[in-house]
């Protein structure tokens, strides 16, 4: 099973991204499933909140809270144990699994570190100003994974034009 995981700034594209990625890989026939790390904080916030996290940037501050909460007092690699879980369910359907949220180099790395095929890809958008607060903007979540340097891919996206066109051309690439 294939790996694509997607890293960087709000509001960067990665979504986007990981959502041209599967339909690609689909149409290449390739079974494919686009998820994320923030899943199981988003359930928190639907069960604790009684809110649809998916639906409202505005929780930005809870997700990042909570997430820090779960790495700081239960384990630092409750996110990535938990994808690594889901990779078992994962493998017996898919082809490709992609990844639309890596924020921390951890979640890069364990992967990597694991027995699939890893594909790691930063989006940048460097004229793009996100809606974040100033602390959510100096979050770990938004800065851990500036300096990082072992990405096997950086893309900046510049239109929708064109991360369509990496994404269709990514599996050509790679057959």
């Amino acid at each position: 099973m294939k790996v694509i995981v997607l890293a960087g700034k709000a509001g960067s594209g990665k979504n986007y991204l990981g959502e041209k990625l599967v339909y690609y890989a689909q149409k290449n026939h390739l079974r494919a499933v686009l998820t994320e790390y923030s899943k199981y904080l988003k359930l928190y916030a639907k069960e604790l909140l009684s809110y649809d996290a998916q639906k409202d940037e505005k929780l930005r501050k809870f997700l990042q809270d909570i997430g820090s909460f779960v790495r700081e007092k239960i384990d630092a690699s409750f996110l990535v144990k938990r994808m690594l879980d889901d990779f078992y369910v994962y493998e017996t359907c898919c082809d490709v699994v992609v990844i639309s949220d890596a924020r921390l180099i951890q979640e890069i790395e364990a992967l990597k570190q694991s027995a699939y095929e890893v594909i790691s890809i930063k989006v940048v958008q460097s004229l793009f100003d996100s809606n974040l607060s100033l602390d959510e903007k100096k979050h770990v979540t938004e800065l851990e994974l500036d300096d990082y340097q072992n990405f096997d891919y950086i893309i900046e996206n510049k239109s929708k034009e064109e991360i369509e066109l990496f994404a269709r051309n990514f599996f050509e690439r790679r057959e």
